[in-house]
Formats: C-alpha cells, structure tokens, sequence
C-alpha cells in the first residue's frame, strides 16, 4: 500500500512540473575554433587555429525547479572546426575542419523578469556532442572527419549562456562552449595530438506558451 502510494505520489509530481514545462526552437551563429596541442617524443607545443564562422539550430525545453531556477536542455545541430594552414611535402596549404555534431547542454538556468516581463536568464552546465557528419578538406583533398584515423564522434564541454526573453517569447542569447574532451583519434608510439573544440555562438529564438502573471 506504502508503495502504492509513493508511486502516486511520484507520477502527480511529475505530472505537475511537466505541465509546466515550456518548449522553444532556436537558431543562429557560431563562431567556431579549435585547439591543438602536439607531444613528439617528449617535446610539445600548442597553436590555436584559425576560426570559421558556422550554424546552430535545434529546440530548447525549460523545465521549473523553482520559481526562479529552471532546468533548460537544448538539443541541436551545431558546425565546429577550424581552419589551420600547414604544409604537406613541401607544398604550403591550409586544412579546414569542418564537423557537424548533435550537441545536448544540459542547462541549470536562473531567471529574473523584470516589471515589463522581460525575462533575463543566465546559467552553466555540460553538453554532450555526438559527431554528425563533416568533411576535412587540404587543397584537393578530402575526406570524412569522423574515422578511426580523424576526430572521435564523442565531444565533452561545459556550457555557459546568458540571454533575455521578450514578452513576445522571442529571445535572444549567447553561448560560450569550451570543449574538454580529446577528440582526435591518434595511435602512434611517441606521438600525442589532442584536439579541443571551442564555440562562441549567438541565437534567436522562441519560447511558446509563454506564462503571464
């Protein structure tokens, strides 16, 4: 009967903070670049490359905690990479890496809405980036990026965003996402490359079902 009741209990509360669950689509810019840090027997360095200019879009949910805190995850389409010159016998070129990841930040988010309804938010959390599809071009060349001897699918950051929603829903927000996980697939004795993501990303948005007080 305990039981019974617990489990009761549980699905109101569940039915109750979902229902107060709002859902939202987003878009926009990133400004994308990548580091490398190089180990040949012992003796490294790191360069940070050039950055490109790429796209996000996806959907967003925001799930209350609290009045003023929310549980935000996003779920998107989002280009990274870099270009990065270098020279392959001799003949000078530039490597441009272009992957494309299904990236989920997992947001905690606190909201501050102002006598006009305007809502400011700002927050932090990790996001998970699991390779898409992408393409590394040299001159001539290209091939896939996400191959046993290119980038790993898995990506790991911690995100931080800030933004304001209108009255209307629409919103506008930045993104910072500096990447954490290795995501070069490298085996040779001697020989370490590691290579980290870093996304500067601006977006529009819209939130439905907008709550009014």
């Amino acid at each position: 009967m305990k039981k019974f009741l617990f489990l009761c209990t549980a699905i109101a509360v569940s039915t109750t903070v979902f229902s107060q669950a709002r859902f939202g689509v987003k878009g926009g810019l990133n400004l994308a670049n990548q580091k490398i840090k190089a180990s040949v027997m012992g003796m490294g360095g790191s360069k940070l490359a050039d950055g490109i200019v790429s796209f996000h879009i996806g959907g967003v949910a925001e799930i209350p905690i609290s009045p003023k805190f929310s549980f935000r995850p996003e779920l998107l389409l989002s280009g990274k990479g870099s270009n990065l010159d270098g020279d392959v016998n001799g003949d000078p070129g530039t490597a441009k890496f272009r992957p494309f990841y299904i990236e989920v930040p997992l947001n905690f988010v606190y909201t501050h809405e102002l006598p006009e309804g305007i809502r400011l938010f700002a927050g932090a959390g990790p996001s998970i980036g699991v390779g898409a599809f992408g393409k590394v071009k040299y001159e001539n060349l290209s091939d896939d990026a996400f191959q046993d001897s290119g980038f790993k699918r898995m990506d790991f950051g911690i995100n931080f965003l800030a933004g304001i929603e209108l009255n209307s829903g629409v919103t506008f927000g930045v993104n910072f996402t500096p990447g954490l996980a290795n995501i070069y697939n490298l085996d040779v004795e001697d020989i370490d490359i590691n290579f980290t993501n870093k996304v500067f990303a601006f977006s529009v948005g819209y939130m439905f079902n907008r709550r009014r007080k």
